[in-house]
């Protein structure tokens, strides 16, 4: 079987060369299903697919046109949409994700979870069929939303059916019992316990190797937890040393562990050395996302690393890991007498994929100014890329452009419904300032937003849905703790709430200059 590189497999699916992609993941699932190839080199053939790059939806509809009944490219398709339900959703609690990225990610997962549901079905109608690459994105899908599964359940083996069926036919899946470690995770709505009770439970069923490995993937969940979530830093270290004794590669939890604690820069170049180490020989190794804040916290110590540094990070972008090349443009901004490469051609690349944090970077490349480049307050050319990352959903963008709307209005020849559409994504982003703005103006009965979604202007006592969404958006604000919308709350009356009661608010003008 001749094998494809992971931008082969993409240049094919850009190409419309779909023949080319079906014989080659059909070959890669006939073999896999004749025991000739284990679950790590099934997960490679599709790992390309995850790429969250919108461009990529009509390819995908395409391949499904010309080849209805096709598992594999069901099973792509599903994976795609699984990266990009990843991406929104990120690895933020649900209290502090913005709307607009909840929202997204339930709807990929939606269509997530229908796609590949059919890839079981379509697989299973095959003699020997043994779809696991569809029956692990029904897990991740899962793992997106929550936990369902009781300390009870777990000790009674009473699993959901994404992890039962595959599992009888992959009764030594590694993978598998990965994905169920992830469902269980305390962030998720889990515990420590049914974590500690589930790797308990399965060890005897794998060989030596793959269980120190999922008594490693344990503890680097119990550090992630302690560290982020109880902000127990003495537990996340420690259990961050037990991941990496167990598991090399661990010692990129290890390095974030330290940083967040402040350990001495010894040591915490040790654990950064000790991974850039691992992943120089294995390609296909991708760091967390706090592997990349961590970074930007060591700079005192990674100047003589960057020789190792850079290469990876430009490699992980060119790969698609967005926040790699955020990372690149991040270091350059922190520390300009580095003179490192130039980051945009990444960043570029990475905003066309959809990552609003490179479009937000190129922003800030401008603000600064590197090099020889001067630093840019406000000009034509920068609001074309502010716009850009506006429209991408950013939300200090979208109030950029809301605020300064006569200059976008004059360049862009955008409408009212323009201006309002900023307002309400910015809002919906999770920006406080427009939070704040926008229950103020549903409360004055100026704006009201339609059962379609849409933002439009008024002149109305406020509808009840208006005041509870004000409500709503002066809460979420308010947990964040922005005075005005806290103010606003402890001020207003029962009555205000009531839309037969509610007084109506004057803000002052709604379109500005």
């Amino acid at each position: 079987m001749a094998a494809l590189s992971p931008p082969d497999l993409l240049l094919a699916l850009r190409g419309a060369r779909y023949g080319e992609l079906q014989g080659f993941l059909d070959a890669v699932q006939a073999r896999f299903e004749r025991r000739g190839m284990g679950e790590d080199e099934l997960r490679a053939a599709y790992a390309p697919f995850l790429r969250p790059d919108p461009a990529l939806e009509k390819a995908f509809g395409g391949w499904r046109a010309a080849y209805p009944d096709s598992y594999p490219a069901y099973a792509a398709y599903a994976t795609w949409l699984f990266g990009r339900a990843q991406a929104l959703r990120g690895t933020l609690p649900v209290t502090q994700l913005s709307d607009l990225r909840w929202r997204g990610t339930l709807s990929c997962v939606q269509q997530l979870e229908g796609f590949a549901a059919h890839a079981v079905t379509l697989r299973a109608q095959a003699a020997g069929a043994n779809p696991l690459s569809a029956w692990l994105l029904l897990g991740r899908a899962r793992n997106l939303v929550g936990c369902t599964l009781s300390l009870e359940d777990l000790l009674q083996e009473r699993y959901p059916e994404w992890f039962a069926r595959p599992l009888a036919q992959n009764p030594a899946s590694l993978e598998l019992r990965q994905v169920m470690l992830d469902h269980l995770r305390p962030e998720w709505g889990g515990s420590d316990e049914q974590m500690f009770a589930f790797v308990r439970q399965q060890e005897a069923a794998l060989g030596l190797g793959d269980a120190h490995r999922l008594w490693a993937d344990y503890h680097a969940r119990a550090a992630h937890h302690a560290l982020h979530f109880l902000g127990d830093q003495v537990t996340g270290v420690e259990r961050a040393r037990l991941a990496a004794e167990l598991y090399e590669p661990h010692a990129e939890i290890l390095f974030v562990a330290l940083t967040r604690a402040v350990g001495a820069d010894a040591e915490r170049q040790e654990a950064l050395e000790r991974f850039l180490s691992v992943a120089e020989h294995d390609p296909e190794l991708r760091p967390s996302e706090p592997f990349f804040w961590a970074l930007y916290n060591s700079d005192h110590f990674l100047a003589p690393l960057l020789g190792r540094v850079l290469p990876l990070l430009a490699g992980w972008a060119v790969a698609g890991q967005h926040a790699a090349a955020v990372a690149l443009g991040r270091l350059s901004l922190l520390n300009r007498h580095w003179h490192l490469p130039d980051p945009a051609p990444l960043l570029r690349r990475a905003r066309e994929e959809g990552s609003v944090e490179a479009a937000e970077t190129l922003v800030a490349l401008q603000e600064e100014g590197l090099g020889l480049r001067a630093a840019v307050t406000d000009n034509r050319f920068k609001r074309v890329d502010i716009l850009q990352a506006a429209e991408l959903g950013s939300a200090e963008m979208s109030w950029r452009v809301y605020r300064d709307f006569a200059r976008y209005r004059e360049q862009f020849g955008l409408s009212e419904a323009d201006q309002l559409r900023s307002l309400l994504r910015s809002a919906d982003a999770g920006h406080n300032e427009a939070r704040y703005t926008l229950a103020q103006e549903l409360r004055a009965g100026h704006l009201e937003v339609g059962e379609d979604g849409v933002l439009r202007s008024i002149d109305a006592r406020p509808l009840q849905r208006s005041l509870d969404y004000a409500r709503y958006l002066l809460e979420r604000a308010a947990t964040e703790e922005h005075a005005p919308s806290m103010r606003t709350l402890r001020l207003a009356r029962d009555a205000d709430w009531r839309s037969e009661t509610a007084r109506r608010r004057r803000p002052g003008a709604f379109w500005g200059a």
